[in-house]
């Protein structure tokens, strides 16, 4: 009589374990997709409650948007100032709310500090971004960190960065600051969401932006302003990197410092995809080769940078003019 077997054979053990090591491998990919996926979802979101409630704010102030520094910046020299500055994490020297650059402003309409953060990079350190000023390049508040301050931090420099041209900052080249005169021309909108050509396709907010490449990014310490980034050499008459981020499928580059501007070098994110917001209130995600393309502005006024061969060049996505 044959006796009942009670157990496996060795091979058809290490079977098993082949088919579940094969289904892993095929799964665990997917699994990332998935989850990344639900980033973008969340931070879609937050980006798109953003830009409606600038679009609120602006129903509410005359059709315009708030300025980056909309207390008067001490450090570019503007009357009547108050901190803080970009950059500068002092609490306003006049006493004032602290409801300080664009992001406290419209605070107010979607009450929630959350919505600056996106998941793939994360909420910012503040404790070692206060705590660190000196590695950071930023000026920290008298009394150094405090968790209760967090809200305020926030507000002054976001995760969440205006597009830089659509409202009023900059200074003339003859300040020394070069194509920082971007708002200067006469066409641009100064804010006033009205005026922009194409509300539906010109970037409100980005979603991802670091103060820089370095320490910032990896404290997910926030721009709150930014701009495109000279996708290519024709929109590369002037050094401009806009410090967003491109997280999403992105492929980290090892940063080789300002000169040449060599910019897809510099830029970790460089083949990513970042969330944008535009300014009729929608949101959606685009890569870094379509979000800071750069194209022929044909007869167009002054609005980004000139080639070595006179030629105007605009970047469709940003320049609210074109």
């Amino acid at each position: 009589m044959k006796s009942l077997r009670t157990g496996f054979t060795l091979i058809e053990l290490l079977v098993v374990i082949a088919i579940i090591a094969i289904l892993a491998a095929i799964l665990f990919p997917v699994f990332a997709q998935a989850k990344d996926a639900a980033k973008q979802s969340v931070c879609v979101s937050n980006t798109k409650q953003l830009a409606l409630a600038g679009i609120m704010y602006a129903g509410d102030f005359d059709d315009v948007l708030p300025r980056h520094d909309n207390n008067g910046s001490c450090a570019y020299g503007e009357a009547d100032c108050d901190t803080p500055d970009w950059g500068d994490f002092s609490f306003p020297s006049k006493g004032g709310p602290r409801d300080v650059m664009y992001f406290g402003v419209v605070y107010p309409y979607v009450k929630n500090d959350g919505i600056a953060v996106c998941p793939a990079i994360g909420p910012t350190n503040w404790s070692s971004v206060i705590s660190s000023p000196g590695t950071y390049g930023i000026t920290a508040p008298a009394g150094g960190y405090k968790k209760a301050d967090e809200s305020y931090y926030t507000h002054t420099l976001s995760q969440m960065a205006l597009n830089e041209y659509i409202i009023d900052w900059g200074l003339p080249v003859s300040a020394g600051w070069g194509r920082w005169d971007v708002n200067n021309r006469p066409t641009a909108p100064k804010g006033r969401l009205g005026a922009i050509a194409r509300p539906a396709q010109v970037i409100q907010f980005i979603a991802e932006s670091a103060w820089d490449w370095g320490a910032s990014a990896s404290a997910g310490l926030g721009n709150g302003l930014t701009w495109p980034s000279n996708y290519n050499t024709n929109c590369n008459s002037y050094w401009q990197e806009g410090f967003t981020e491109y997280p999403h499928k992105g492929q980290r580059g090892t940063p080789t410092g300002y000169a040449p501007y060599n910019q897809e070098a510099y830029n970790p994110f460089e083949r990513g995809q970042a969330v944008f917001a535009f300014c009729d209130g929608h949101a959606h995600s685009m890569k870094h080769s379509q979000a800071e393309q750069c194209v022929d502005g044909g007869s167009q006024p002054f609005v980004i940078g000139v080639n070595g061969d006179n030629k105007l060049w605009v970047y469709p996505w940003w320049t609210p003019d074109f």
